[in-house]
């Protein structure tokens, strides 16, 4: 440990400024910023926010878009690999940055894979929520993103979000022929409902139809939809 004389000279080095401050990652669980939490693993509490309208369209996070209506009626979803978005995480003061010009948002959809152990899926739940938790501080509407794994996620996975809210969630797992997934997605959907009695579901991708029978559910186009869809619009052109 170094001491200094009194009345000596000091003597500065090229990083003497730092010694004052914190180095870039000190505080990397964000525990600088705690929010208020009504449940036993503190998990922050999303406030209760009604929406007077759903967003038009979701857009998905740092996506470079022009629109002639402007960016307020659409929201920023997180429906993506997860590296793609782990800085919202580990740097959120410059997501904000990157959240310029939205209004709304949803929570990051970290994942929770059900061969994962529960501790990481409580974790990445609680990044859902104290993002949400963030931004909310910040003046953003935040729509939370709700995702399961198995029944036994079903004890946290939906902490933090208010009943009555407009949730959202994605189907894009379940394209293919799993049945696996297909009945954990619908069971996990079903507990969800009965749990937080969601206003209004907004989905990213085709929902079941069996999930049309319990609530009411919007959906949104995924990019791959809209792909297509382009295509085909491109292939009557050219066949005319």
């Amino acid at each position: 440990m170094m001491t200094s004389i009194p009345g000596a000279p000091q003597r500065l080095t090229r990083t003497s400024h730092r010694w004052h401050e914190h180095p870039g990652r000190f505080d990397s669980l964000n525990t600088a910023h705690l929010f208020p939490a009504d449940n036993d693993l503190d998990i922050p509490t999303l406030a209760h926010t009604p929406l007077a309208k759903v967003p038009r369209w979701l857009v998905p996070y740092r996506t470079r878009i022009r629109s002639v209506h402007g960016l307020a009626g659409g929201a920023v979803h997180w429906f993506l690999d997860d590296y793609r978005f782990e800085s919202v995480w580990y740097r959120p003061y410059k997501a904000l940055e990157a959240l310029k010009g939205y209004r709304m948002v949803l929570t990051p959809d970290f994942s929770l894979y059900r061969d994962w152990p529960l501790a990481l899926q409580i974790w990445n739940t609680y990044r859902n929520r104290w993002c949400g938790a963030f931004w909310q501080a910040h003046g953003l509407t935040v729509i939370p993103t709700i995702s399961w794994s198995t029944a036994a996620s079903y004890e946290f996975c939906f902490l933090g979000v208010a009943r009555r809210s407009v949730v959202a969630i994605s189907t894009v797992g379940l394209a293919g022929n799993k049945p696996l997934e297909q009945q954990l997605f619908l069971d996990g959907f079903s507990e969800m409902v009965r749990r937080l009695a969601p206003s209004r579901v907004l989905c990213y991708g085709r929902a079941p139809a069996e999930c049309h029978q319990t609530t009411t559910i919007i959906t949104y186009p995924t990019r791959w939809e809209g792909i297509v869809k382009a295509r085909e619009k491109g292939a009557a052109i050219h066949g005319r």
